[in-house]
Formats: structure tokens, sequence, C-alpha cells
């Protein structure tokens, strides 16, 4: 009775301890995915225009979603199913030594080739996910981008051309997923056989000593249960390969994004610009968006004095747009400066330039959330009575008070 009620001690003991590294676990790895999180979130804030005019969506998305999933996994389950691994490893082969040291060196001799046979898929594994997960940030980008302009698609009846391209990534996602599967299942199918083959040792050896009177039935049973202990480490080290081979490259590729220098940092001793009058001069300013690409601008000069009105005239495309992004340095010019108020754009933190450059936007973007909310972006702290102001000032008011049967300043 004594013996029975340690037993059952042991037994709850193991399962409060259980409950607690699950928990904890879940919450250290919860956390950590978060603080990643704010890092590449923070990350993405300081590229310029010219990182997202060649940067998918779906793929920035898969970066800060799917590979920071699996590499919070691995550092949440990773060193819990090595510790536990190793103390059970450990604790079952120096019970089977005791018992039989020639079966202990038997069953040690399966452990180098299953670490080669690991090493092996484990490369076959990594280059699979890769690639899976490059086609599953593809297909992101592909549903995003057709989502997106959703009204432009309705409007030119392509809805069989977007499912057409949608069905192109997804057949290349199965391509990728179908040999990472296989890598994975030769992976697994290999550790399970050398698990049964260590097992089938362990009967044999063991029948072969019950003939022999080496050992009775009650040692027998002790390394069966020594190899069912064993059983559960290399479970867990086969889960932990899984993991680490999802999480190294969910890790390769958060790495190569944060690697990834912002092209317009603050350049040091960067000013902040105060008191403006608004005067902006181009002193032979050119501009194209990449070195092999045509020139949007090409030795431009321009003078515009504060308080003056200037309009740019011209076809669809010659660069009025472009010309208006270099003020607030959402591009760099390639050549040439951009002065205001005497000071060159790059000698300006631009948080600072641009808090003073009101844009209307040609294309406008609306984010969740109230009205007010979104009229309130450009200066968060506006009280109600400004942004009422605000809307009457760009002749909106009237069309916000209409959305709703709430008055104006409700909304």
């Amino acid at each position: 009775m004594p013996l029975g009620a340690v037993m059952l001690a042991l037994v709850a003991l193991r399962a409060l301890c259980t409950l607690f590294v699950d928990f904890q676990g879940h919450v250290m790895g919860a956390k950590m995915e978060r603080d990643m999180h704010r890092e590449l979130f923070e990350h993405y804030q300081n590229f310029s225009f010219s990182f997202y005019d060649w940067q998918r969506t779906g793929q920035l998305m898969t970066r800060i979603t799917n590979d920071l999933l699996s590499l919070a996994e691995l550092y949440q389950h990773g060193p819990e199913d090595l510790s536990i691994a190793a103390r059970e490893l450990i604790g079952g082969l120096v019970i089977l030594a005791y018992i039989d040291p020639t079966l202990t060196l038997i069953v040690l001799c399966f452990l180098p080739v299953t670490l080669i046979f690991a090493l092996h898929f484990r490369h076959r594994m990594i280059a699979a996910l890769r690639a899976s997960k490059d086609s599953s940030g593809d297909i992101n980008a592909r549903a995003e981008d057709s989502l997106a302009g959703i009204r432009v698609v309705k409007s030119f009846t392509n809805e069989a051309l977007e499912n057409a391209r949608f069905n192109y990534e997804n057949f290349r996602f199965l391509a990728s997923r179908s040999t990472g599967y296989r890598s994975e299942g030769w992976f697994s199918g290999g550790m399970a056989a050398f698990t049964q083959l260590i097992t089938i040792t362990v009967i044999v050896f063991g029948a072969a000593g019950i003939a022999r009177a080496s050992f009775d039935l009650a040692d027998l049973l002790t390394l069966l249960h020594c190899v069912a202990v064993l059983v559960d480490p290399i479970r867990r080290l086969v889960n932990l390969a899984r993991l680490y081979h999802e999480g190294s490259t969910g890790f390769d590729r958060l790495i190569e994004m944060l690697e990834t220098e912002p092209d317009l940092p603050d350049l040091a001793g960067a000013a902040e610009l105060l008191n403006v009058r608004g005067d902006i001069t181009f002193r032979e300013v050119s501009f194209r968006y990449a070195d092999d690409a045509p020139w949007v601008l090409k030795n431009l000069s321009l003078e515009i004095s504060a308080g003056e009105f200037v309009a740019l005239v011209g076809a669809s495309g010659v660069g009025q747009t472009t010309l208006c992004s270099l003020i607030p340095r959402f591009y760099d010019a390639t050549s040439g400066e951009i002065v205001i108020d005497g000071i060159h754009v790059r000698n300006l933190r631009p948080s600072s330039l641009r808090k003073n450059i009101g844009i209307a936007q040609q294309d406008v973007y609306l984010f969740a959330g109230t009205v007010a909310e979104n009229l309130r972006y450009g200066k968060p702290g506006a009280t109600i009575d400004e942004i009422v102001e605000a809307a009457k000032q760009a002749h909106a008011y009237d069309f916000i008070a209409a959305l709703t049967p709430r008055s104006a300043n409700e909304a």
C-alpha cells in the first residue's frame, strides 16, 4: 500500500508538472511570437515606397504570420522535447545497461545509422519547406491582389482569368507540398522503422537470454518497458527534427527580411524641420525607379516660393506624381538636390519633413474603423470639433452626415 500511494503521488505530481509546462510553454511561445511580430512589423514601417513597389503584400504577410508561427513552435517545444528526450533516453539506456550491457551496445549501434539517415533527409526537407513557404506566400499575394482589385475584375468580367492565375499558384503550392511531404514521409517512416527494429532486437535477444537462462521473464518485461520508454524520446526527437526544419526555414526568411536595410535611413545628425516657410527648390533633379529603368525626370530645376500655387500639367505618366513624391522623400532623387527653406531634404528627418506636408493622394484608402478614426489619422489627438472642421473644409461634412442617422459629431 505505501508503494502504491507513492506511485499515485508521482502520477499526480507528473500531471501537475505537465500542466505547468504546457501552459507556461505555450504562453512563452505566444510572447516570443508577439515580440517577433512587433519587431518585423516595425521593420516594415522603415521601408520606403520603392521597397513596396517590388515586394508582394502576400509574401510579406506570410513572413509575419506563417513563418513566425513555425519559429515560435520551435522555440516553445524544442527545448522542452530536447530536455525530456535526453532524460528519458539516458535513463532508459542506464536501466538497459544494468540488465544486459551487450544488448545495450547493440541498441546503441542503431543510433549512428539513425543519425546519418536523419541528416540525409534534413537537407531535402529544408529545401522542400522553403519552396513550400515561398509558394504559400505567392498564393497569399495572388489572392490579396485579386480581392483588392475585385471591382476591376468584375468590371472587365475577368473572373475566369483570375481563377486561372490563382489555380496556377495553387498547383505550384501543391507540387512544393508534395515534394516536402515525400521527404517528410521518408524521414518519419525511416525513424519509425528504426524504432521497431530496436524493439524486435530486444525481443529476439531477450527470448534468447531466457532460453539460455541468463535472465528471466521479469527481466524481459523490464527490457520491453525500457524499449517503450526509449520510443518516447525517439518520437520527441523526430518531432523536434520536424519543428527544427520548419522553424529554421522561417528563421532564415525572418533574418533575410530583418537584414534588409531601409533604403532611406535617417542620416547621422538629421535635423528637425521647424518654423516652416515653404520655399521649395529643385536643382538639376533626375529620377528613375531602378538602374535599368527609363528616366522619369531628367535635370529638372524648379523654384516654388512660399504661398505660391503651382500646377503641373501634362499627360498621365509624365512624372507629376513622382515629382511630388520626391518632396516628402517617399523616394530619393537619383541625382540633384531638393531643398526646403534652404535645407536639403536628405538632411532632414523624414518623419519631421512629412509632418509639415499635406498630401491628397490620387488613390484614397480607408482603414477599417469609423469615419472619425480615418479623419483623425493625420492627427491622432484631434478633437471632434477639429475633425468636423476638417471635414467641412474638405467639403465632405454633408456627405458624412448623410451616412448615418446619427449626428456628424458622433460619426
